[in-house]
């Protein structure tokens, strides 16, 4: 089915231009959507405009004639801020749909804002790195009245393969999403490390790659971050810094819980490792120097 005409007419705005934001903004466009961006450092934002996407500095007038508003800063005082800011700034019946990764107690000072403000507000974590953002084949981990899920419907579908609706709350997605990325950061590591003694054997390491495919422990992810280690590539599609904040985030909620937290301890020191080696803003596949092998 052909949506082009359905797309002209909603006009998109996306505030924040990093790794995922701008990946979003030049989907949406090559989609038909009228595409506003906002980045807090508005230099950031201009090699968007080649993409056909409008690029304004001021927030109030990137949100001014929006109809879906995708917030896709870095933390919950930078959503907060942009809600703040902008609520009043932009039209009573868009919808504002919260993408960063904010941990749950932010997302419930997000959804107290938002409800205090009168904007409506959901929440859709993503899972997916720069390459499914650019191809519009994130998974959306959602929370939030379904009536603005599908008022929000053609623009989440664009960017999207899949949406996980998770509860009526603001929050519920975001519980969701920590747990997929403390698995994301186990299987990286393990991945990264079975990468490394193969190399410090002197072996071939993409054998362990070969091996798993097809065979019900294999996973994308695991040749995809592994690959990565092997070429030694680290160029950033998921940022160790970010992936560090959000297991910061999972460490919050486990500590409220009383959950045990000694594989999330271990995690946060491999990525802590390579971040002081210098790699906070290298891809995630970087925690492979933490297991370089003396003999390597």
């Amino acid at each position: 089915m052909d949506n082009t005409e359905t797309n002209k007419a909603m006009k998109v705005t996306v505030l924040g231009t990093g790794i995922m934001g701008g990946g979003i903004a030049k989907t949406l466009a090559a989609a038909g959507f009228a595409v506003t961006v906002w980045n807090r450092t508005p230099a950031h934002a201009e090699p968007l405009r080649e993409y056909g996407v409008k690029v304004e500095p001021e927030l109030a007038d990137a949100l001014a004639e929006a109809d879906v508003i995708l917030v896709v800063v870095y933390d919950a005082a930078s959503v907060l801020d942009v809600l703040g800011r902008g609520i009043g700034a932009a039209p009573a019946n868009a919808v504002w749909v919260q993408m960063a990764t904010i941990g749950v107690e932010g997302a419930h000072h997000v959804a107290q804002l938002a409800e205090q403000q009168g904007a409506n507000l959901v929440e859709t974590m993503m899972m997916g790195s720069k390459d499914q953002a650019e191809s519009g084949a994130l998974t959306l981990i959602a929370g939030g009245q379904r009536a603005l899920f599908d008022q929000a419907g053609p623009v989440l579908d664009a960017i999207s393969t899949k949406l996980v609706y998770c509860g009526e709350s603001v929050g519920s997605g975001s519980v969701v999403k920590l747990a997929c990325n403390l698995w994301l950061a186990c299987i990286t590591s393990a991945a990264c490390q079975s990468v490394e003694l193969l190399k410090g054997e002197g072996v071939d390491p993409q054998l362990f790659l070969d091996v798993i495919t097809g065979m019900t422990t294999d996973s994308p992810y695991a040749h995809l971050k592994g690959g990565k280690a092997i070429a030694g590539d680290f160029s950033a599609q998921f940022e160790v810094n970010a992936l560090l904040k959000d297991l910061g985030l999972v460490g919050e909620v486990m500590a409220g819980s009383g959950f045990r937290t000694d594989l999330l301890e271990r995690q946060q020191t491999l990525y802590d490792q390579v971040r002081e080696q210098g790699h906070g803003h290298d891809d995630v596949s970087a925690v492979a120097l933490a297991f370089e092998s003396p003999r390597g």
